[in-house]
């Protein structure tokens, strides 16, 4: 008798994925690639070393799925306007808070220099044509390549985030989702298309 699709076993299959992926995100985002065991995921996820290798692979097949999974959620959870980026930073800055294993993950997979997941690349493709439709339409009057001004976007919302540690108690009582709206209302006006002369 064959296994029918989400029957019991499939869904045991999905749920055991599942704690597969969550354990090993934290356990990326506490010691990066290289730090992480899969002795301790297998641990953390209730599940065997062998069940990670016949669901992902191999680490490095465990690790792009976290990174895809990470941006599939930000991508779901976080839409994306173009024509209000301080109300997307803001948002974005409440995910971020809302996850901060998230940001350690993506923090660490920065520094260790990963290359960008085909998944990756295809959700930041989107938001890159967003920009350059919202250009073109004039919804968005800025002047800056579509990529220049995701990162000072994203780079806005990352500077108050990562406040280094020394600075924090120093910061305590400022309105940081405030700060986020308006340092991206600056780079937007920054980047405004400059009026031409009147004919």
């Amino acid at each position: 008798m064959g296994i029918r699709e989400g029957g019991p076993v499939a869904r045991d299959a999905a749920q055991t994925r599942r704690r597969i992926l969550d354990a090993a995100l934290l356990e990326f985002a506490e010691g990066g690639f290289a730090g992480a065991r899969i002795a301790g995921i297998a641990d953390a996820a209730s599940a065997n070393q062998r069940m990670i290798y016949a669901y992902f692979d191999s680490k490095e097949g465990l690790y792009d799925a976290v990174a895809d999974e990470v941006i599939e959620r930000a991508h779901a959870e976080v839409p994306f306007t173009p024509e209000d980026l301080p109300g997307y930073a803001v948002a974005l800055f409440d995910y971020a808070m809302a996850h901060p294993e998230v940001v350690r993950f993506q923090a660490r997979r920065t520094l260790e220099a990963h290359e960008a997941t085909a998944r990756e690349l295809e959700l930041y493709g989107e938001k890159l044509d967003a920009i350059r439709a919202a250009q073109a339409s004039g919804r968005l009057a800025v002047e800056a390549s579509p990529a220049e001004l995701l990162v000072r976007v994203t780079g806005a919302v990352a500077a108050w985030i990562q406040a280094p540690t020394g600075l924090r108690p120093s910061l305590a009582g400022i309105d940081l989702r405030g700060r986020v709206h308006s340092d991206v209302e600056a780079i937007v006006a920054r980047a405004a298309v400059t009026p031409g002369p009147r004919a």
